[in-house]
């Protein structure tokens, strides 16, 4: 539970610094509204996250274990995520309720922990394909709110009486900091 955790955090935080930091690299079409930003995010990867769970556990227990080639897992799961990630894209174009902009978006989706972590977490401990559908909605609904929480601080801060040396990525990493301490509560709720 506690590396799933620490997993979702650092993603977050390098999606909402992707999201606010340099322009060119915006995952979206220019928005007003940092929270829709957020949500799209939120929505890609709950999108992108259960076929691509399902399908890196399907090819580990399916076709690497049988053939005693785990040691190529990690490889494997990228090759998945590099095929899942242009899917989600163009599901989102069709949707057609914010543009994902390149190569913000792609940079953004394909080199995300989330993706990648929660497949790799999901291969290692869980059995059966319901558990897998469930862990990794699981993870997309927590990055989306993760994702919302931070974004809302955000804008909180960035109207708040602060001292120049704690500016914007000072600011940012504290505040995750904290979230990640004030998170770690959770850490003994669940049995693994």
């Amino acid at each position: 539970m506690s590396t799933l955790l620490v997993l979702l955090l650092g993603s977050m935080l390098i999606n909402v610094v992707a999201m606010n930091g340099a322009p060119h690299w915006r995952p979206f079409t220019p928005m007003n509204d940092e929270f829709a930003a957020a949500g799209t995010l939120a929505l890609a990867h709950l999108i992108a996250l259960p076929p691509l769970v399902l399908g890196s556990w399907l090819l580990f227990t399916q076709l690497l274990e049988p053939l005693a080639m785990t040691y190529l897992r990690t490889p494997v799961f990228v090759a998945w995520v590099l095929t899942i990630v242009p899917l989600v894209e163009i599901m989102l174009r069709r949707c057609g309720r914010s543009i994902p902009e390149r190569p913000g978006f792609m940079a953004l989706m394909i080199a995300n922990a989330a993706l990648l972590g929660t497949a790799l977490l999901a291969s290692g401990q869980l059995q059966t394909p319901l558990a897998v559908l469930g862990f990794s909605l699981a993870a997309a609904v927590a990055l989306g709110f993760l994702l919302l929480a931070f974004t809302a601080l955000r804008v909180r801060l960035r109207h708040a009486d602060v001292p120049a040396v704690f500016g914007d990525a000072p600011l940012s990493l504290l505040t995750a900091g904290i979230m990640a301490l004030a998170f770690m509560g959770f850490t003994g709720l669940f049995q693994e």
